[in-house]
C-alpha cells in the first residue's frame, strides 16, 4: 500500500516552524522512517505544483543564518504578506485560466479517451488501495487541486484529510475575511471528496461532526471521522544554538539568567495576546519588575495584535518578539523559560502545551477548545476572557518557590510525553482501520 503525504505548504515555507508546519514536518519524518523498515507500506511525501504532484525530498527547516535573514525580512511583514497574497492570488487565477483553456491535459474530465487511462506517479501505476493524505494547509491552492483530487477519486484512491481545527468557521472574527472565505470554501467544497477525516483531538472531531450536522460540511454515511494524538519531541536536526556573530543567538543566551514567561506561536487574534499583555501589565504594576515576556513566533496579518505588543511601554525592555525560531532555538527557550502561557480563545490541539510539559515546565493555559483535553490536570487553567485569572495564576507561581518546584517535580515524575513516533503509529492505525472497514 502506498500512502501519499501532501506537504505542499510546508515544502514551500521551510522557515515556518510552529503549528501545522511542525506537525507536517515531524509526522512525515516519522512515517518515512517507519516505512523504511516495512515492506507492506510505502510513504511518499509530495507537493502539488498547480497541475500534478511531485516528490518532496527535504522538509527540514532552514538553519540559523537563514532565520536571521527571515526575521529581518519579516520586519516588513505587513507589506510582504499583502504582496505575497496578491502574487499567489494572481498565480492561482493564471493556473485556473490554464485549466479552463484545457492547457493542462490532466484535468480534461470530459475527454472519454482519457477516462480509463491508468494514473501514474514516477512511472508506476496508482492503485485503488493507495491513500492520499492532505496533511498540509492546502485551502489556498488553485481549482486544479480539486480537479486533481477528483482524478484520484475516479481511480478509487482513498482521500484522507487531517483537520487541525475549524476556527475560521467557528470563530470568523479571529481570521481575515479573505482567509475565512478561502478556508470555509475549501472545507465546504472539498469535504465531498473526503473518505476519512483525521482530527488532532477529540474536540476537533466533535467540531467536525457538528459542522456536518449543521450542514456546513458535506455529510455522507461512508465518511469516517476519527482523532489521533500529536507528539511533543523534535527531530533534532539542528540542535546547536550558534553564536557566530549572531545577535539573535546572543539575545537567547542572555535569557538564561532571566526569569521569562514564554508564549509560542504566530501573533494572531485567536491566540488572545490582549489578555496576556493585560495580565503582564498587572504583574509589572504589582512590582514584579524582574519578569520578562517573550513571544516566539511570526507576526501575523492582524496589525492591531502587533501594535498591542509594540506600543506597550515595556516593549524592548521586558517584552520581546523573537519572530521565527529554529528547533534548536525553540528547545533552548523551553529549557530556560520560567513557564509557558497558552491563552488562546480556542485551539484544535495546542502543541506548545505538550512541548513545555515535555520540558517539565509549568503551563498556564486557557480552557479554550482542546487545551484541557491535551494538558489534562498538569496545567493551571483560566478563562480566556479574564486576564485577572491569568495574572493570579502567574502570581501564585512567582510568590511561592515551594509551590513552583512541587509543580515541576510532579510534571517530571508523572507526566508521560507522547512521541512523534507514537503519533505516526497512531496515525497509521487509523488509516489501516479504514481499509479494514
Amino acid at each position: 500500500m502506498r500512502i501519499f503525504i501532501d506537504c505542499t505548504h510546508t515544502a514551500k515555507h521551510t522557515y515556518k516552524n510552529t503549528g501545522i508546519h511542525r506537525v507536517v514536518r515531524e509526522l512525515t519524518s516519522e512515517l518515512l522512517e517507519i516505512s523504511s523498515n516495512r515492506t507492506d507500506i510505502e510513504i511518499v511525501a509530495v507537493m502539488f505544483d498547480g497541475s500534478s504532484i511531485r516528490r518532496v525530498t527535504n522538509l527540514n527547516q532552514q538553519q540559523d543564518d537563514h532565520f536571521i535573514k527571515v526575521n529581518k525580512y519579516l520586519e516588513l511583514t505587513k507589506i510582504n504578506i499583502k504582496v505575497q497574497a496578491l502574487i499567489f492570488k494572481l498565480r492561482n487565477k493564471f493556473i485556473n485560466l490554464l485549466y479552463l483553456s484545457n492547457f493542462i491535459y490532466w484535468f480534461n474530465l470530459n475527454s472519454e479517451s482519457k477516462r480509463n487511462v491508468p494514473l501514474e506517479f514516477e512511472g508506476s501505476i496508482v492503485q485503488p488501495e493507495d491513500i492520499y493524505v492532505i496533511a498540509d494547509a492546502n485551502w489556498d491552492l488553485p481549482k486544479t487541486y480539486y480537479r486533481f483530487l477528483e482524478v484520484l477519486k475516479r481511480h478509487k484512491v482513498t482521500i484522507v484529510v487531517i483537520c487541525y481545527d475549524l476556527i475560521p468557521i467557528k470563530f470568523p472574527q479571529f481570521s481575515s475575511k479573505r482567509f475565512t472565505k478561502a478556508f470555509t470554501k475549501f472545507y465546504s467544497d472539498y469535504s465531498t471528496l473526503f473518505d476519512k477525516v483525521l482530527c488532532i483531538s477529540n474536540k476537533s472531531a466533535e467540531d467536525y461532526n457538528n459542522a456536518k450536522y449543521q450542514g456546513i460540511l458535506a455529510s455522507n454515511n461512508s465518511q469516517i471521522v476519527q482523532s489521533f494524538r500529536l507528539g511533543c519531541n523534535y527531530s533534532k536536526n539542528d540542535f546547536v544554538v550558534s553564536e557566530k556573530n549572531n545577535k539573535f543567538a546572543l539575545d537567547l543566551q542572555e535569557l538564561v539568567n532571566k526569569k521569562y514567561i514564554l508564549v509560542v506561536g504566530s501573533l494572531v487574534p485567536h491566540k488572545n495576546i490582549k489578555t496576556i499583555i493585560a495580565a503582564f501589565d498587572l504583574l509589572i504594576n504589582s512590582s514584579y519588575d524582574n519578569v520578562f515576556l517573550i513571544f516566539a513566533g511570526n507576526k501575523g496579518w492582524h496589525s492591531e495584535t502587533d501594535s498591542l505588543i509594540e506600543s506597550n511601554k515595556m516593549y524592548g525592555k521586558l517584552i520581546q518578539i523573537l519572530g521565527s525560531v529554529t528547533d534548536a532555538q525553540l528547545d533552548f527557550l523551553y529549557q530556560n523559560c520560567y513557564c509557558l502561557v497558552q491563552a488562546s480563545f480556542y485551539e484544535g490541539f495546542g502543541l506548545p502545551v505538550v512541548e513545555a510539559l515535555q520540558h517539565c515546565k509549568p503551563v498556564i493555559a486557557s480552557n479554550g477548545g482542546s487545551l484541557p483535553e491535551v494538558g489534562g490536570d498538569f496545567c493551571r487553567y483560566f478563562s480566556p476572557t479574564q486576564p485577572i485569572e491569568l495574572y493570579e495564576a502567574l502570581k501564585e507561581l512567582l510568590d511561592s518557590e515551594i509551590y513552583y518546584n512541587n509543580l515541576v517535580d510532579r510534571i517530571r515524575n508523572e507526566y508521560t510525553p507522547f512521541s512523534w513516533r507514537e503519533s505516526a503509529e497512531d496515525f497509521l492505525s487509523c488509516l489501516y482501520s479504514y481499509n479494514e472497514v
